[in-house]
């Protein structure tokens, strides 16, 4: 089987674990000196833990996870959401108000 060159064998078995998985994405998006989006952060993780087991994991099919980690497709919430389900998270969308 094909592998990406950021597939690292070893962080991909930590990833099956959901509590490990959830802090590594975390640490991405709150990262004090290069935080990322949370978009951005499942473009880097994604690869990490192997993307056809992320495919199945997610119940969608390779090529909409390929699609989108080569940034030619931009999530709605809720498929972000199920992006987010192998690291038992979820967004949440707040409205403020600025003055």
């Amino acid at each position: 089987m094909y592998r990406n060159n950021a597939y690292d064998k070893d962080l991909a078995k930590e990833m099956q674990d959901p509590e490990f998985a959830q802090q590594y994405l975390l640490n991405l998006v709150e990262d004090e000196d290069e935080p990322m989006t949370v978009e951005e952060a499942l473009r880097m993780a994604i690869p990490r833990m192997g993307v056809t087991e992320f495919s199945r994991k997610i119940k969608k099919s390779k090529t909409d996870v390929d699609k989108f980690l080569r940034g030619e497709r931009n999530l709605k919430p809720d498929t972000l959401n199920e992006y987010l389900v192998p690291f038992n998270l979820r967004i949440k969308v707040t409205l403020e108000k600025v003055a």
